[in-house]
């Protein structure tokens, strides 16, 4: 789904809360996590996407809306600047996605 909005999560456990194109929102990144945003190390975030479970990939390559996939490429996306990654995903993930399932 389209991100159109984030800002500072008013929950004390999340970072972000991310406002979608639906009229919905979702806050995402836990405060005890450190994302690549935060510690701008690749060696930390390529272990860190290593520890992923099946599951986990399978989620995330399905490209449905949910948290995982919007920690994984807002959090710790190509890029340590949120708004990047954000363009990143509206412009390039969700574009492939609409063409997958054009192609089914």
């Amino acid at each position: 789904m389209f991100i159109i909005n984030i800002e500072p999560s008013p929950l004390r456990n999340r970072l972000y809360r991310i406002f979608l194109i639906n009229g919905k929102s979702l806050d995402i990144g836990s405060s005890s996590c450190d994302y690549f945003i935060l510690h701008q190390n690749k060696k930390k975030l390529y272990n860190h996407l290593s520890l992923f479970s099946d599951k986990e990939r399978q989620i995330i390559s399905s490209l449905k809306s949910s948290q995982l996939l919007y920690e994984t490429f807002i959090l710790n996306g190509y890029s340590t600047d949120l708004i990047k990654n954000i363009n990143f995903f509206n412009l390039e993930i969700l574009p492939f996605k609409n063409q997958i399932i054009k192609e089914n």
